[in-house]
């Protein structure tokens, strides 16, 4: 018995060991190749037979599912455009009863509000079924049938007060915000919110009070940032801020200064400060709040030159300035909020800079910032922040670099030192911030700009301290001057073993030779040109022989 059992499993080994075979045939006739083997270490095997839900779950998110567009089209879409046409025709049934005398005011205002209810009632029972955007378009429907309603029972039928209209409107934006953190429903916010910033444009009063409507504005406007934070409403966090500036922008331009200036800045400098709040404690950074803030920023700066007096906009910004320094103290530890903080500081910066300085005077500080920013861009590798460093600087260096020097000793020839001095101050930044092979391009580079403009600084001084000599002599010393630069150059590239130095002195001096005879030679007597002819001759002689003394 013991003996046939042993047969039977010899039987199978040798089954087996066939069918092996015929499977590595099999494999080795594929054209793929086969996959590399790695064997992990017992550790990570371990994790890995812990986890295989979460690599399927990973795997299964790769896969892109067709969009539905029966469902965004006819489920999404139509029941928000058709709520606005089914608004307009009770309206307009409304419209047609009166004319008709079907219908008194008063019936008109209760049938309103009955149709409202009946919006909020219905949208209701539809969410709790399961059809949630035909349920949240009815709910934000009745928000504005709610306000149409006490609009005409105000101002059309004169069946309310101002006082009783704006407690009626107040409470329907109440009850949208309730509704929207409720129904979890941003579509409602969004709805409140326009419906909010409108409720007192539809009020009459003989005696509007601008603390009384630019503290409501204010007022919604924290309560709908409130919600956008809570429930995380990107779209919402964006519209409340700019529905804000939009509404006192309005009231500003019908208004005029009637003595609310300061209050339409203390409005704008609330809402900066909430935004800057929200931003600080938010516990994950969020690209739309960075971004809204940058955004408030700049408006900030421009309602501030609209509202306040020169004193009072450069003591604002330099509060401004030293929240941002504190902000980017505080949150240094978070490397993508200390960036942004920095980005927000360097913009603050430069508004205070501009309001405390006139542009002419000020240009070297916007070209230290530039440098400034520069330096901290390269050092975080931060991609927003050299882009503002290169706005900033070569903005700057432009607007000096374009303003003639009509004096030696003159603002516009300080700031062209400044902007030499820059130059390689940002090569060295840039040699000191990148790769070993990227310095020679930023060597060569930076040493050809310097050039350039060194020789271009150099000539309009020329011309501006012999501005009272003949021509003759201008002539010489322009001449002169250039022989120097070149000179320059090619110590500098000798001393400094920099060849690229050394070539921009060769380049100097055959430049000097070409104006010499295409230019100057008409306006320089006989004996003086054979003079400057043998003095650079003499000077290419040397420089030849240095060049073999190198070799």
């Amino acid at each position: 018995m013991e003996k046939e059992r042993i047969e039977e499993l010899e039987r199978k080994i040798s089954s087996l060991e066939e069918d092996v075979a015929k499977l590595k045939s099999l494999v080795y006739k594929t054209n793929s190749p086969r996959p590399k083997v790695v064997h992990a270490p017992p550790q990570r095997r371990e994790e890995t037979a812990k986890r295989p839900v979460q690599t399927a779950a990973k795997s299964s998110q790769v896969i892109e599912e067709p969009v539905d567009w029966e469902k965004v089209l006819f489920q999404i879409w139509l029941p928000r455009i058709f709520i606005f046409v089914f608004i307009i025709g009770v309206l307009w049934g409304f419209k047609a009863a009166s004319d008709y005398g079907l219908m008194n005011e008063k019936v008109k205002v209760v049938l309103g509000f009955v149709v409202s209810i009946g919006f909020a009632v219905t949208g209701h029972f539809q969410i709790k079924k399961g059809r949630l955007v035909l349920g949240q378009v009815l709910v934000g429907g009745a928000i504005p049938i709610l306000m149409l309603t006490t609009f005409a029972m105000h101002s059309l039928y004169h069946l309310a007060g101002p006082t009783l209209a704006f407690i009626l409107n107040t409470s329907w934006i109440i009850l949208g915000i309730i509704a929207t953190v409720f129904y979890r429903s941003q579509a409602l916010g969004f709805i409140s919110a326009v419906g909010g910033v409108l409720v007192p444009f539809l009020i009459e009063s003989n005696s509007p009070n601008a603390l009384v409507f630019i503290g409501y504005e204010t007022l919604l406007y924290i309560a709908f940032l409130y919600v956008a934070i809570k429930q995380k409403y990107s779209i919402l966090y964006v519209l409340s801020a700019v529905l804000l500036n939009l509404t006192l922008l309005i009231y500003y331009l019908f208004v005029g200064d009637n003595g609310v200036k300061e209050l339409l800045g203390m409005a704008i400098l609330i809402q900066h400060l909430c935004l800057i709040s929200s931003f600080f404690l938010s516990q994950s950074v969020l690209q739309v709040y960075a971004f809204t803030l940058l955004s408030s920023l700049a408006v900030t700066y421009g309602w501030l030159l609209a509202v306040y007096d020169d004193g009072t906009t450069t003591m604002v910004l330099l509060a401004l300035v030293i929240i941002y320094a504190l902000g980017v103290y505080t949150v240094r530890s978070s490397k993508e909020k200390f960036e942004f903080f920095i980005t927000y500081l360097i913009v603050a910066v430069a508004f205070f800079i501009h309001q405390l300085v006139d542009l002419r005077e000020g240009a070297i500080l916007y070209v230290i910032q530039g440098l400034a920013v520069y330096y901290i861009a390269m050092t975080y590798k931060n991609l927003l922040h050299q882009l503002f460093s290169y706005t900033i600087y070569i903005l700057s260096a432009t607007y000096i670099l374009v303003t003639p020097i009509e004096q030696v000793l003159s603002l516009p020839t300080l700031n062209w030192v400044v902007v030499l001095a820059s130059i390689l101050v940002f090569v060295w930044i840039s040699i000191q911030k990148t790769e070993k092979d990227e310095h020679d391009t930023f060597k060569i580079g930076g040493s050809i700009v310097f050039s350039i403009l060194s020789l271009i600084f150099a000539t309009e001084v020329t011309a501006a301290g012999t501005n009272d000599l003949s021509a003759n002599t201008q002539t010489l010393i322009m001449t002169a001057v250039w022989l120097c630069l070149a000179i320059a150059a090619f110590v500098i590239g000798l001393l400094r073993t920099f060849k690229t130095a050394t070539y921009i002195g060769v380049g100097l001096l055959f430049l000097t030779l070409f104006k010499l005879v295409l230019y100057d030679l008409p306006f320089i007597p006989m004996a003086i040109r054979a003079l400057l002819f043998i003095v650079l001759g003499a000077i290419g002689l040397i420089i030849s022989r240095l060049f073999y003394k190198k070799k």
